[in-house]
C-alpha cells in the first residue's frame, strides 16, 4: 500500500470520506495511482505523502489562480498574522477589500464577507427572499449544500416540504425557466444560476437570456460565480459576458487559496440587511481578506488573464494535435481558463472507460486532473509542453490497454 492508501484507511476511522470534501474523496477507480493525500505544494507542482511530484490542474478545485504558495500573497498573510487574525471589532482590512471588489465588479456596489461559496449563495438568497417578499426560487446547477440546494435528495436530512418552494431547472433551458415564471413569476423572489457551468456553451446567451426574463417578471436575479468569479476575467463571468445581475456569490479565486467567500450586489437589495441579522464569527478573518487583497492588487497590476488564456489555448492546441496523432475521437471545449477533454464515442461505455484509463495514466505520469483543466499564473509554457509529452504518453497507453 502506498503511504496515501495507509493514511485513507487511518482517516476512516475518524472522519468520513475521510476528508473534509466531497470532490476530494478518493476515487477508488483509480486506487493504486491517484494520490490521496498532498504533503505540500508551490507554484503549480504539489508532492504527495509519498514524495512524488505532480503538475496540478485542479487547483485545489479552483480557487489557486496564481499558484500555490504566490510570493507577495504570503507577504500580505504574513504582515497581517503580526498585527492580528480575529478582533473585537471589525478590521480596517474589510472596507480596503470592500472597495476594490465594488471597483472591480460594478454590479458589487455593497458586500459582505463568508468563509464557503455555500454561505454566499444562502445569504443572497435570504436577501431576494427578505426584499421581495416571495418565498420561491428558480435554481440551476450545484449552489451548495445548504437545504435550499438539495431539494432533489432524498434521505439527506432536508425537510421535503421545502421542495414546494424550489423549482430545480437545466442549464440553459430558457423556456423552461419562462414558463415556470409564466405561471408562478407572483411566489417567485430570484433566480440563482451560475453565468457558466464550464461545459460546451461559452456564447454567454443563457446569462443574458436569464437577466431579461427577471427583468420582463420582476424576480431579482443571482449570479452563483464561485467558479467563475476572478477566472473567466478578474470582473468574473458577468463582466466577460457584459451582464449585471443583481447580486452575486464569489468564492474560490478571490483569494488564491484562503478561504474566503464574497456576496453583494445593488445597494438596494444589500440594505435588506439593516432589516433582519445575516452573521458569522469568522467572516472578518483579516488573513484571507489579506490574501484577497494581495491577489486582486497581482490580477489588477499583472497581465493574469492573458496569460492563464494563453496557456490554457497552448494546452488545448497540443491536445487537438495530439489526438489527432493518436487518432482518437475526441471532444475538446470550455474556457482556456478551465478546459476539457472528453472522448467522443458513440458508445458511452466506452466514453466513460477511457476516460478513466487517461486519468489512470495521468497519474502515473504525475499530472494531476479530473474533469477540467484549471490554469493558474504559475503555470509557464515549460510546464504545458511537459504536461504535453506526458499526456501524449498516457493517452497511447489508455487507447492501447
Amino acid at each position: 500500500m502506498t503511504a496515501s492508501e495507509t493514511l485513507y484507511e487511518r482517516a476512516l476511522k475518524h472522519i468520513p470520506w475521510g476528508t473534509q470534501t466531497n470532490a476530494k474523496r478518493p476515487i477508488l477507480e483509480y486506487s493504486g495511482t491517484m494520490p490521496y493525500f498532498i504533503e505540500r505544494a508551490k507554484g503549480c507542482r504539489f508532492w504527495d505523502v509519498d514524495g512524488d511530484e505532480y503538475i496540478d490542474y485542479r487547483l485545489s478545485l479552483g480557487p489557486v489562480i496564481l499558484g500555490y504558495g504566490y510570493p507577495s500573497v504570503d507577504a500580505a498573510v504574513k504582515e497581517q498574522l503580526e498585527k492580528g487574525v480575529l478582533f473585537s471589532m471589525a478590521s480596517p482590512v474589510e472596507i480596503e477589500l470592500a472597495e476594490a471588489i465594488s471597483r472591480i465588479v460594478p454590479s458589487m456596489e455593497m458586500v459582505r464577507f463568508g468563509k464557503n461559496g455555500v454561505d454566499a449563495n444562502a445569504s443572497n438568497l435570504r436577501i431576494a427572499r427578505a426584499y421581495s417578499g416571495k418565498d420561491k426560487m428558480i435554481r440551476c446547477g450545484y449552489n451548495g449544500y445548504h437545504d435550499w440546494f438539495s431539494t432533489g435528495i432524498s434521505g439527506n436530512g432536508v425537510p421535503r416540504s421545502l421542495a414546494d418552494y424550489v423549482y430545480e431547472v437545466r442549464y440553459g433551458d430558457v423556456e423552461q425557466v419562462e414558463s415556470i415564471l409564466k405561471r408562478d413569476a407572483s411566489s417567485i423572489s430570484c433566480i440563482l444560476s451560475s453565468p457558466y457551468d464550464f461545459n460546451e456553451d461559452i456564447s454567454g446567451d443563457y446569462p443574458r437570456a436569464l437577466r431579461k426574463l427577471a427583468d420582463e417578471y420582476g424576480v431579482i436575479l443571482i449570479f452563483d460565480e464561485v467558479l467563475t468569479g476572478f477566472r473567466l476575467s478578474i470582473g468574473g463571468a458577468q463582466e466577460y459576458f457584459g451582464v449585471r445581475p443583481d447580486l452575486s456569490s464569489f468564492a474560490k479565486a478571490v483569494a488564491n487559496g484562503f478561504p474566503l467567500s464574497v456576496f453583494g450586489g445593488k445597494r438596494k437589495h444589500m440594505q435588506k440587511l439593516n432589516d433582519f441579522v445575516i452573521t458569522a464569527t469568522y467572516a472578518g478573518e483579516a488573513l484571507s481578506i489579506a490574501a484577497a487583497i494581495a491577489t486582486l492588487k497581482v490580477m489588477e497590476k499583472e497581465k493574469v488573464h492573458e496569460h492563464i488564456y494563453k496557456m490554457g489555448r497552448r494546452l488545448m492546441d497540443g491536445f487537438t494535435a495530439i489526438a489527432k496523432r493518436v487518432g482518437v475521437e475526441v471532444k475538446i471545449g470550455g474556457f482556456p481558463v478551465a478546459s476539457y477533454f472528453l472522448f467522443d464515442y458513440k458508445d458511452a461505455d466506452k466514453n466513460k472507460k477511457l476516460h478513466v484509463e487517461l486519468n489512470r495514466e495521468l497519474y502515473k505520469e504525475r499530472v494531476f486532473v479530473y474533469d477540467r483543466w484549471f490554469m493558474s499564473f504559475s503555470h509557464k509554457e515549460a510546464d504545458i509542453d511537459l504536461t504535453l509529452e506526458r499526456f501524449e504518453r498516457a493517452l497511447k497507453k489508455a487507447v492501447k490497454d
